[in-house]
């Protein structure tokens, strides 16, 4: 239990500015609420800016009102870049089927023996698309200058040597 003498406790009552220097209480209505600013976003970890394509072909990299719906959400203004590029070969007739976020299946779902269910493992790579008669899947990532390699976690890593172990006969490729 804490005990105050009654100056202390005058004192806490001064600097919560529920009572005057003179002792007698503080009338004053209750003081409108500050608007606290929206927290400010932890920052990507490799300080990637999403991509929004709307309806009417603008893109952006926020969401913004009156071009209608988003159409296509891309992860960083390079992958948004490369589906451009990507989408241009296509059109000259260089590669062909070119698909977006094409689903790989690393590991099927199952039971244990416990009875819980675990869900499959898939691998969303970027672009997939043939190429003079091969199938490539493309990833893009981010590309250390100093460190002289590409920007990648430890769990796309080990998903990305799975692939090429599952899929032999597809091209894998880092953009």
């Amino acid at each position: 239990m804490l005990h105050m003498t009654e100056q202390e406790y005058q004192a806490l009552l001064l600097r919560r500015g529920l009572r005057s220097s003179s002792g007698s209480p503080v009338n004053k209505a209750v003081p409108p609420k500050k608007i606290q600013p929206p927290k400010s976003r932890k920052p990507r970890k490799y300080r990637n800016n999403k991509v929004y394509v709307y309806e009417d072909g603008f893109s952006a990299a926020e969401k913004m009102e009156g071009h209608g719906a988003v159409k296509e959400r891309f992860d960083s203004v390079k992958e948004y870049r490369r589906c451009q590029e990507l989408r241009l070969l296509e059109r000259a007739g260089r590669i062909s089927n070119l698909q977006l976020q094409a689903p790989l299946l690393i590991a099927s779902s199952f039971t244990d023996k416990d009875g819980r269910k675990h869900r499959a493992v898939i691998y969303r790579a970027d672009f997939t698309y043939e190429e003079n008669g091969r199938e490539v899947v493309e990833d893009v990532k981010g590309y250390s200058k100093e460190k002289q390699k590409y920007l990648c976690t430890e769990a796309f890593r080990l998903k990305w040597k799975m692939l090429h172990q599952l899929y032999p006969d597809k091209e894998f490729r880092l953009y």
